[in-house]
């Protein structure tokens, strides 16, 4: 895997946070067909970035943007 396809992939799940709001790995992985490893990587890439957060919500982990997509481009 090159780095520039992690990239890519952080920016998909960016994407699917953005629209869809908090979300499981495991609903990352349904919603994006990618496997867990591939999920990870991105979302590494993310958090180094400081895109997301992640936080546990009755004994499940969510990811969810550090941002709202409008405070992000306004």
């Amino acid at each position: 895997m090159l780095k520039n396809d992690i990239g890519i992939n952080a920016g998909i799940i960016w994407n699917l946070l953005a629209e869809k709001g908090k979300l499981t790995i495991r609903e990352i992985g349904e919603l994006s067909d990618f496997k867990d490893s591939l999920i990870n990587m991105a979302l590494g890439w993310l958090s180094r970035e400081n895109k997301i957060r992640f936080f546990d919500e009755n004994g499940h982990l969510y990811i969810e943007l550090n941002h709202s997509v409008s405070e992000t481009y306004y």
